[in-house]
């Protein structure tokens, strides 16, 4: 960081406080399985997983084997769901790590069963029902008899059964109360059945805020542990915080004459003596090139345009109306001080999910944890 000059900051104190209000909305009548996948969203997946169960996760969610075995290599203990797909190399040593694994269909199933029979472990199974995503899992209609098949597989034992809600951030839409009643009618299909023990869970964040009855036995929590992108948040459910911001200090600054153009392709070119300062990040980074003579950053004293193209490891910003920044000053680029994440995101007519998990690993993070949280009532 000292080198660079560039950083992200992560406030472990925002996630614990996060979480203990998600937990206390459903007032102990549903777990919270804390999504970690991507490393936390670029937040980084260790640490925050841990302030994430000391703040009353019960479990922890990531997409793929390697994110999971990542976990347990950092000394996490804890449940750890794989929900993407998973193929038999990945499901032997999903099995040897403990983790739990989706199965998107009987024959993905019975092939991770038999790479734990191989290892004399038993496969712990969440069955993925499909009730209108139509990206992975089984049809609701076949959902009864897929669960039946797998508790008939040896090595094989059905420990969830989920599915993934389409449009719960869309407060107008009804698909979510149509997506809810397949899995629910699917999952009373399978206990019919004779199929028992098994949890039930396709909340996400937005739905566990906004949805109570979709929280089932548990929901699934990702960007809202973030204090980011559920619909719900502020007055309509608990108050987040976003708990990180991307900054850097700058390297340079260099006054232009009128005429003088900045960066690639020559996209600015000064109308005004101008002060360009320099910022040591890029695409490479995260910042998209998308912001190129579009967006701004935050200083102590007001806000600074981006000028130019966005660069792979650089960008420029316009100083010319901030005379007391200068080289060594401290730029937001999304966070308190700058644009938040979501506003980043209209512009990109993106998500926030996109801008924060976009931030490259090659940005040093720097966690920050006052534990103030504690003092204050949920």
């Amino acid at each position: 960081m000292i080198d660079r000059q560039a950083w992200a900051e992560v406030d472990l104190s925002a996630i614990r406080r996060n979480v203990r209000r998600l937990v206390a909305l459903a007032g102990g009548e549903s777990g919270l399985c804390a999504v970690v996948k991507a490393d936390a969203y670029g937040h980084g997946a260790a640490p925050v997983a841990r302030a994430c169960l000391e703040a009353g996760a019960t479990s922890l969610a990531v997409a793929m084997v390697d994110e999971g075995l990542a976990l347990r290599a950092a000394g996490v203990v804890a449940p750890i769901l794989v929900m993407g797909y998973t193929g038999p190399e990945g499901a032997g040593r999903a099995v040897a790590g403990g983790l739990s694994v989706a199965a998107v269909s009987v024959e993905n199933a019975r092939m991770i069963a038999a790479q734990a029979e191989l290892r004399g472990r038993i496969a712990r199974l969440h069955l993925k029902v499909d009730t209108g995503m139509s990206r992975l899992g089984v049809p609701a209609s076949e959902a009864a008899a897929a669960a039946t098949a797998i508790v008939s597989t040896p090595g094989a034992m059905l420990e969830g059964v989920f599915s993934h809600f389409a449009d719960a951030d869309d407060a107008g839409s009804d698909f979510s109360r149509i997506q809810l009643e397949r899995f629910n009618e699917a999952t009373a299909a399978i206990e019919a059945a004779g199929v028992r023990g098994f949890a039930r869970h396709i909340a996400n964040s937005s739905a566990y805020i906004r949805i109570p009855a979709s929280r089932l036995d548990m929901g699934r929590v990702g960007i809202a542990v973030y204090g980011l992108g559920a619909t719900g948040l502020g007055s309509d459910g608990p108050a987040l915080v976003p708990a990180m911001a991307l900054k850097a200090r700058v390297t340079q600054v260099r006054t232009l004459p009128i005429g003088d153009s900045v960066g690639y392709g020559r996209t600015f070119v000064a109308r005004r003596a101008s002060r360009i300062g320099t910022l040591p990040l890029g695409y490479a980074d995260g910042v998209t090139r998308g912001l190129s003579n579009r967006g701004w950053v935050g200083f102590p004293s007001g806000r600074a345009p981006i000028v130019g193209t966005v660069c792979m490891d650089q960008f420029m910003v316009d100083l010319t109306d901030l005379p007391d920044e200068g080289e060594g000053s401290t730029a937001t680029l999304f966070g308190p001080g700058g644009p938040s994440a979501g506003e980043l995101a209209e512009l990109l007519g993106t998500i926030d999910y996109e801008i924060i998990s976009s931030v490259s690993v090659r940005v040093p993070r720097i966690y920050l944890d006052s534990r103030l949280e504690e003092e204050e009532p949920c």
